[in-house]
């Protein structure tokens, strides 16, 4: 498997934990009875971790929009290159440390580790055009 291919496995199940987290936090917090409601409204209880919680999900799918289209094109016409496989390696590498920061609300370093996650998506496209090309 490549590391282009192991990084959507691994992007695949920080959203999944980042989806457990919050429903278990709304569960906790806002009780039961929220989880199976129609979830009208804000859930009761939230408070500001709840706020970073969800703003961690949130956030890991705006850059899955960007990143695993990206990953799965290089994956699918079997490209992978130092281009690549780096973008593939910093993203996760980025992704993991960036999650626990947001969650415990540090700033300004969690801003620091989302960056290159972030850079790493043209340097993806870059890797796919030039393995394209090459």
């Amino acid at each position: 498997m490549t590391l282009e291919a192991l990084s959507i496995v691994i992007y695949a199940f920080l959203i999944f934990a980042a989806i457990l987290v919050q429903a278990i936090y709304s569960s906790r917090t806002a009780g039961p009875a929220y989880g199976i409601s129609n979830r009208e409204g804000d859930p009761p209880g939230m408070g500001a971790a709840g706020l970073r919680i969800d703003r961690t999900l949130a956030n890991l799918k705006e850059v899955a929009s960007m990143y695993l289209p990206l990953a799965l094109l290089a994956v699918s016409m079997d490209i992978s290159n130092g281009w690549t496989s780096g973008a593939a390696l910093l993203t996760i590498a980025s992704r993991l440390i960036y999650v626990p920061l947001f969650y415990l609300g540090i700033p300004v370093v969690r801003t620091l580790v989302w960056a290159p996650s972030f850079v790493a998506i043209p340097v993806l496209a870059a890797g796919i055009l030039i393995g394209a090309a090459g």
